[in-house]
């Protein structure tokens, strides 16, 4: 009884901090994961909100798995993605407002403090044991169709696939590159890393038995 209580409010709670972790990385204007770049530059190019983009650019793909797979159980995912969207909204609309942080030494250690608040959200998502990876479920489907049991590639492809689009619509907004910036590098670097430390300093306390 207790884990049917405790699993929903932890993962409403990890929702809650990703959400709050995204918006802050994008406020340091350093760069952000690959897919939050797409989100930002879509909400630039067409004046919509970040979480609504997110909201779409998320269920896209959750589409695209369930039409590829032939599964409705992925539905599931999308209980995250409308989390995680509202979440975005909060911190960005009601929270920070025009606020950006200023300052090379303040930005970067409030880009790294985001970072670490990213993690561990995932983190106590991850140890409810609900659904939640759409982007892991994504390359696991581009592992199924090149026939290939290596994630690097498919990672690296899934990556660079995030990249292209948010140029794309950078540049159709008329921001240029946008929120890509030398902090999506480093982020793609940094995150598997500080996640796998989160994961494992978390999970006696987190862990959620199912």
């Amino acid at each position: 009884m207790a884990n049917n209580i405790r699993r929903p409010l932890q993962y409403v709670l990890g929702a809650f901090m990703v959400s709050f972790g995204v918006v802050t990385l994008l406020r340091t204007n350093i760069g952000a994961g690959a897919w939050d770049t797409v989100n930002a530059n879509l909400s630039a190019l067409t004046g919509i909100t970040l979480g609504t983009a997110s909201f779409l650019v998320q269920g896209l793909l959750v589409l695209m798995i369930m039409l590829y797979r032939k599964e409705v159980k992925y539905i599931l995912i999308s209980v995250s993605i409308i989390l995680i969207a509202i979440g975005i909204d909060f911190w960005d609309i009601l929270i920070y407002g025009d606020y950006f942080y200023q300052g090379l030494a303040v930005r970067f250690a409030v880009f790294f403090g985001g970072v670490f608040v990213l993690t561990a959200g995932l983190s106590l998502i991850i140890l409810t044991h609900y659904p939640a990876a759409i982007f892991d479920e994504f390359m696991m489907m581009v592992m199924h169709i090149f026939h290939t049991e290596k994630i690097f590639f498919p990672r690296l492809f899934v990556e660079m696939l995030a990249i292209v689009l948010a140029s794309g619509f950078g540049f159709l907004a008329g921001v240029g590159f946008g929120a890509v910036n030398v902090g999506s590098v480093i982020l793609a670097v940094v995150l598997p890393f500080i996640l796998s430390v989160q994961l494992s300093w978390m999970r006696p306390l987190f862990d959620v038995k199912v």
